[in-house]
């Protein structure tokens, strides 16, 4: 997370959290980065991309869709995490 302040990870949850209510078409006050994207919100392998490409265009960034992993999305944290790893290197 070379180079990323704290304002940059609530950027990036907060990017996260838009991007979930729009997909999912809910609000979510509850949301927090121990939130289970699955488990707990719904989400689905389709909300999944339609979520990722949200986010590129909030961040302005590109995924390299081969370096996903399911283990990404285990929560807002574990994608918060990645994305930050992601906007570091």
């Amino acid at each position: 997370m070379a180079g990323l302040t704290a304002t940059d990870r609530d950027v990036i949850v907060s990017a996260i959290s838009a991007a979930l209510s729009e997909v999912l078409d809910y609000e979510l006050p509850q949301l927090t980065e121990d939130s289970r994207l699955f488990d707990e919100l719904g989400l689905d392998s389709t909300g999944v991309f339609e979520m990722l490409m949200r986010l590129e265009e909030a961040l302005d960034i590109e995924f390299d869709t081969d370096s996903l992993e399911m283990a990404h999305f285990t929560s807002v944290r574990t994608l918060a995490d990645f994305i930050a790893a992601e906007m570091g290197s």
